[in-house]
């Protein structure tokens, strides 16, 4: 039914979020009992997952109304800004949440209805935890001053930590760290989608996030309203983005700790189940 388009060069090193989604997007696909072929023009419907000088090579063979990029797309790049120059040449950009696709429309003026939202699925990874410390510090993109604050907070209220920092871990490790702790303090860049997140969130685990208003990482002329946790709700744990309101937030998440399912959000808005269905709605849409 589907044909996925996709190079591992564009991986690197220890498994990130580009395989990561890859892996993901077929385990899903396969629990879901919904074929598909790699590198292969044998179905209908062509994703090409990462569009860069390879997808883009690949997109010029295809008919042009079977695809469906991304998510993997930059649209500052030469193949992302052919995309936003020629939308007649595919059926949609496929990206992973609301902000991106905002981005996509108000800064690059991509229309509305060339843009599709999907978030691959998170494996539902839930058991009983038989935690041994406190809180797990998740580090990504966030400035050694912020995470000095973090590591005197958690000091000063004689809360023992761990600290595993993105891109220095395996996923097994990952995994073994998140089980183990009874929360995690999330310092984290703003996320696209957040899988290393959400697999925290299906393991079980509160989080406690400080979190960010906008995405910067390109100046200020491409300045957006942003998050570091794009898929979220109250079942989750609590978040704040000053400060200021590290204290007051913290007392409220310390005290309602055992009440957070993050692994219920996950099951109700990002299973595999989940995912593929939003994946097959697009596809299928016209």
């Amino acid at each position: 039914m589907i044909n996925l388009w996709y190079d591992t060069s564009y991986f690197s090193g220890r498994m990130g979020g580009p395989e990561k989604l890859v892996k993901n997007l077929q385990s899903s696909l396969s629990d879901q009992k919904i074929p598909y072929t790699v590198n292969d023009n044998s179905y209908e419907k062509n994703i090409l997952i990462q569009y860069d000088a390879i997808g883009h090579s690949r997109h010029e063979k295809l008919e042009h109304s079977s695809c469906f990029i991304g998510p993997q797309v930059w649209p500052f790049d030469p193949y992302g800004k052919f995309l936003l120059d020629n939308t007649k040449f595919y059926n949609k950009i496929i990206v992973p949440s609301q902000w991106v696709k905002d981005l996509m429309i108000n800064k690059f003026s991509c229309p509305a209805d060339k843009i599709a939202i999907w978030a691959v699925g998170i494996e539902e990874l839930y058991s009983d935890r038989n935690t041994t410390y406190d809180c797990l510090i998740y580090s990504k993109r966030r400035s050694g001053e912020e995470l000095d604050q973090v590591k005197s907070f958690l000091t000063k209220h004689s809360l023992e930590y761990k600290m595993i920092e993105y891109g220095g871990y395996d996923e097994n490790e990952f995994r073994d760290l998140a089980r183990q702790a009874r929360f995690c303090f999330l310092l984290n860049g703003t996320e696209s989608q957040g899988i290393a997140v959400q697999e925290m969130m299906s393991l079980g685990v509160p989080l406690f996030v400080w979190d960010l208003r906008t995405w910067e990482d390109q100046g200020s002329e491409w300045s957006v309203p942003a998050t570091s946790v794009p898929y979220w709700d109250d079942r989750c744990g609590e978040r704040f983005y000053d400060i200021d309101d590290m204290q007051e937030t913290f007392d409220r998440f310390y005290a309602r700790m055992k009440s957070y399912k993050p692994q219920n959000f996950v099951k109700d808005t990002l299973s595999y189940e989940c995912s593929v269905k939003t994946l097959l709605e697009i596809l299928n849409a016209d």
